[in-house]
């Protein structure tokens, strides 16, 4: 295993990359200088061709991330520029990882708070155990959130849902958080990890390249995209003269499982 932060983690096992917060003494709270490692472990995924999906993830099985790591917060907020450092760092982290142009899943042990929330929504799917709690704890400590971490909540929880949450502070299980549209899918705690690798190793089998092109579609749709734009032309024109295509079809024909090329290093759709 491999790191550049001895407090999140990345390693790979076959075609699935794997990004660990590991903190477990504060329930794997999240620290600025987690989120600085962040974006230089999500790129170098991203540049691995033999990487297909990346999995987010909390060590053990207590925490996907319990919130912040408030025992920095005296000196982190001290001044402006520590408060603005602060919040670019996690912008940045959010940032790289939706665009990450491979699948990315947040697999959710135990608890989902605040940050480790942020971290969740920044993913592309949220696959949590049925015991897993939730909750945006800003108001208890007054703290704001920005922009673009309330966009992400408001996209997938609506409105009145997200005053909710920011409002009151509480915290919720499983159930309520996949009402909510927050997670994906539940599986027993006992069977997370084996049912969210078995999803991912599924979509390893899938045309990297079309998965991007929808990834980014999508994206433009959350833009405000309404109509065919000129980038999502080009996407699925390219998908027509593509090799993973002319695979699909050869597959099929043959009534085989097709095999999809992988990524040059870097690519992009």
């Amino acid at each position: 295993m491999d790191t550049q932060d001895k407090t999140v983690l990345y390693s790979r096992e076959g075609p699935v990359g794997c990004l660990t917060v590991s903190n477990p003494a504060k329930r794997n709270a999240i620290g600025q200088s987690m989120w600085l490692a962040v974006p230089g472990l999500v790129r170098r995924a991203e540049a691995d061709p033999d990487v297909r999906v990346l999995l987010v993830r909390g060590a053990g099985q207590e925490a996907f991330a319990a919130g912040a790591d408030i025992g920095e917060f005296d000196t982190r907020f001290a001044s402006a520029q520590g408060c603005r450092d602060y919040h670019d760092a996690i912008r940045h982290a959010e940032q790289t990882l939706g665009r990450c142009a491979k699948p990315t899943i947040a697999m959710i042990h135990g608890y989902c708070i605040g940050g480790g929330m942020e971290l969740a929504l920044a993913c592309d799917l949220r696959f949590a155990s049925e015991a897993a709690q939730f909750g945006v704890t800003a108001s208890k400590l007054g703290v704001v959130y920005s922009l673009t971490s309330t966009l992400r909540l408001v996209q997938l929880a609506g409105p009145s849902r997200t005053r909710d949450m920011l409002y009151s502070g509480r915290l919720f299980g499983a159930r309520e958080a996949a009402s909510m549209g927050l997670v994906d899918r539940m599986f027993p705690a006992a069977d997370l990890e084996r049912d969210t690798l078995d999803y991912a190793h599924t979509l390893c089998r899938r045309a990297p390249r079309a998965m991007a092109a929808s990834k980014r579609i999508v994206g433009l749709i959350l833009e405000g995209a309404r109509d065919e734009t000129v980038e999502s032309e080009r996407l699925r024109l390219d998908a027509f003269a593509g090799d993973e295509l002319a695979e699909g079809v050869r597959a099929f024909k043959a009534r085989r499982q097709p095999e999809f090329p992988a990524h040059p290093s870097g690519a992009r759709p």
